[in-house]
């Protein structure tokens, strides 16, 4: 992979002894999936952009395809892949603008949008891990891998001062943001409404019969729902009027349950992305060459 080209040091990219490269590829976040995009979809720069420029409506599994490799590259790239990958996803938000049905000018690159996208995948990994991990992360877990995760947000080209730097000042930060400044969002009400009950069959599964798959996604769909609602914070599902209830609360707790001891039952090789297995299981000899082919 090329080497970054500007003139400024590069900013220091993660490595396998970082706790963001375990828990960032761990498959157990997809559960929380629907939570991580609409908390970013919700802030009125990023649902506008997406709802203009993105293909997310008409080729879901395509988008989400695109979206995996570029985390891959971002987050497991290495000192050479990480930055330069930084450095081309700055380039290719770098026209995407326009305004909004209220008149509000928007831009991808927005220092506060940029870096909220960033960090709602904090509260994903911290969230998910306690909900579904085998145990929460303790306090000094999650104070290493706030700071590992402002360290990644330098590599995206964001700056300190639009991060918060403490876990109690990520907090604050999250919570004021979803109160004030998060929105219901077309985008935001499409994935609520739409995305989460129903979509295209993956390209892979062209051979199934329709009928086949509307009845399987029916029921992910539901479950996705589910996970989806537990996980919003309580302010979020307000502006979205989301309706939750002690009953769905209940079940969801079952499940929560039920999926914290399958998880532990399940193989590393499948629990994780493939970057990540390496990684936790030392095979950095086999690392590059996957990192390569997703990018």
């Amino acid at each position: 992979m090329a080497t970054p080209s500007n003139n400024k040091a590069s900013p220091i990219a993660l490595g396998p002894d970082s706790l963001a490269w375990k828990h960032a590829g761990d498959n157990l976040q997809l559960l929380m999936a629907g939570t991580t995009l609409l908390l970013q979809v919700s802030h009125p720069v990023v649902g506008t952009g997406v709802g203009d420029h993105s293909v997310f409506k008409e080729d879901p599994w395509g988008r989400l395809q695109r979206t995996t490799e570029w985390g891959l590259r971002l987050l497991y790239g290495g000192q050479d892949g990480s930055p330069q990958a930084g450095q081309d996803l700055r380039e290719m938000h770098r026209n995407i603008k326009g305004a909004d049905e209220k008149g509000r000018k928007y831009f991808a690159l927005d220092p506060e949008a940029y870096a909220w996208v960033h960090m709602t995948t904090y509260y994903t990994m911290v969230t998910s891990q306690r909900l579904f991990g085998e145990k929460p992360f303790t306090a000094g877990e999650e104070a290493q891998l706030l700071q590992e995760w402002v360290q990644q947000g330098r590599v995206l080209g964001i700056r300190d001062q639009d991060m918060p730097q403490t876990v109690t000042a990520f907090w604050d930060y999250f919570n004021n943001m979803v109160e004030t400044r998060l929105e219901n969002s077309d985008t935001a009400r499409y994935l609520l409404d739409v995305s989460l009950k129903k979509v295209k069959k993956t390209p892979q599964l062209a051979m199934m019969p329709d009928w086949m798959w509307q009845r399987i996604y029916s029921v992910l769909g539901k479950n996705a729902t589910l996970a989806t609602y537990a996980t919003l914070p309580p302010a979020l599902r307000k502006v979205l009027h989301v309706h939750w209830t002690g009953r769905l609360a209940r079940r969801f707790e079952r499940r929560r349950r039920v999926i914290q001891k399958l998880a532990k039952l399940v193989p590393a090789k499948y629990r994780y992305l493939p970057p990540a297995y390496l990684a936790v299981t030392g095979q950095l000899d086999r690392f590059r060459p996957v990192v390569k082919k997703a990018a």
